[in-house]
């Protein structure tokens, strides 16, 4: 996995000498994370706040995106928790077709995972919508587990719209893993499959200011057996 890491590394370093840079963003939000009674009776989750930041950006190599959370805003000591990832996405041949990895990690007091993926990611779209599915292999460095498990099967999507002279933006990311080993499986409902995702409606308020809600959903992830959901609510500056 880290060879394989290196070398999506050397793509994208050599095609920096002919990079055209599309276009970007970069945000910062604020967002309460609710879980639903059904979550909570079943694990000691509780509701948090966090604060996030997020950027990407397209070339005509591929497209870059990344966001890093702090989690239980408001605490201190051991209840603060961090979680951020990167993902890049580098052109095959020109073709909508891209070499594909990202990176999620994960920490907390006692406990901390990082999840590496590296495959393929095919991307359709127009001006106003995008679809991304992907592909890939699936390693895990954790604080019970380590090593290789499995693969995960996803995708991005995004539709703007617009309902008289207010823009909106509806959004959706979903990871499906499967085929995990037995011992990940365990500390995770012990399913050798999981649904990871979240579901977005934006209101895309000003140039500046926009605001959404999320159905935040799993199935064995997360820590926890069978399904989980939460409703995030989110204040989001542009720059």
């Amino acid at each position: 996995m880290d060879l394989l890491l290196a070398i999506l590394g050397l793509v994208v370093y050599g095609s920096q000498s002919h990079a055209e840079y599309k276009y970007g963003f970069a945000d910062i939000s604020v967002n309460r994370l609710i879980w639903t009674s059904g979550t909570k009776l079943k694990s000691t989750k509780q509701d948090f706040n966090y604060f996030e930041l997020e950027g990407g950006a397209a070339y005509s190599w591929g497209d870059v995106y990344g966001f890093f959370d702090i989690e239980n805003v408001g605490k201190t000591g051991n209840d603060v928790r961090t979680a951020a990832k990167v993902s890049v996405a580098a052109k095959l041949m020109e073709s909508p077709l891209h070499l594909y990895a990202q990176v999620y990690n994960f920490a907390a007091a006692g406990f901390s995972e990082q999840n590496q993926v590296v495959g393929l990611s095919y991307s359709l779209g127009e001006k106003n919508w995008w679809f991304k599915p992907l592909l890939g292999f699936h390693e895990v460095t954790q604080t019970y587990f380590n090593g290789f498990n499995g693969y995960m099967a996803g995708w991005v999507l995004g539709y703007l719209f617009n309902i008289g002279s207010q823009s909106f933006m509806f959004a959706d990311w979903h990871e499906f893993e499967f085929a995990r080993t037995e011992t990940y499986a365990a500390g995770n409902g012990g399913s050798k499959t999981s649904h990871n995702g979240a579901v977005t409606l934006w209101w895309n308020a000003s140039t500046h200011w926009s605001t959404g809600i999320q159905w935040r959903y799993a199935s064995d992830k997360l820590g926890t057996a069978g399904t989980l959901g939460a409703e995030i609510f989110t204040l989001r500056y542009s720059f």
